[in-house]
């Protein structure tokens, strides 16, 4: 095969995959290991949990939950493009369809659907029941478009306290993205 051949087919691949590395601040960030289970809420962008996918492999489990199907369906073309096995659900943010201490990380992606402060909070207390005991939930807000107002900042640190969940602060406000993190207590 010539050298033109295969810069023809990576150039391909990358197109098909998207672009990577914009998530690696992200995935940093958010810390999921191999085999942990993360479940991500929200975003209309659906490449940060196909990058989260990637990060748990096949033994751990990687779901997305949004009120909307076509969410879901970019959720999962993202995931098929990257070649990752991602869970995609549609249902209310006030009532997840999974079991208590389903997930060791629950990402919450404000915007689009869950853009509200009520609906945040909803958000953040079935976050707050779906995480084992010593879970981290983060809010991961951005994405490379700009910094976000301090204002954002202190609300997603009360809507966790108010959901329960101990410990909130911001990890990083970077690039144009917004991390902010807290945990479940380690007993219930």
């Amino acid at each position: 095969m010539a050298l033109a051949d295969l810069f023809a087919q990576n150039v391909i691949v990358r197109w098909l995959t998207g672009n990577r590395r914009r998530y690696d601040l992200a995935v940093s960030m958010v810390g999921v290991k191999l085999g942990e289970r993360v479940l991500q809420l929200g975003g209309d962008d659906p490449g940060l949990l196909a990058a989260l996918g990637a990060k748990v492999g096949y033994t751990g489990r990687a779901c997305a939950v949004d009120a909307g199907a076509e969410a879901a369906v970019r959720v999962r073309v993202a995931a098929e493009r990257a070649g990752v096995l991602v869970e995609t659900f549609t249902a209310r943010y006030d009532h997840l369809p999974f079991d208590p201490a389903s997930f060791d990380v629950v990402v919450i992606r404000p915007g689009g659907s869950l853009g509200s402060a009520e609906t945040l909070g909803h958000a953040a207390q079935e976050a707050t029941r779906v995480l084992r005991p010593g879970g981290r939930c983060l809010v991961v807000a951005g994405g490379g478009r700009g910094r976000l107002a301090a204002s954002e900042t202190e609300r997603f640190i009360q809507i966790a306290g108010a959901a329960g969940l101990r410990g909130a602060r911001v990890l990083a406000h970077r690039d144009g993205w917004l991390f902010v993190e807290a945990m479940k207590a380690a007993t219930a």
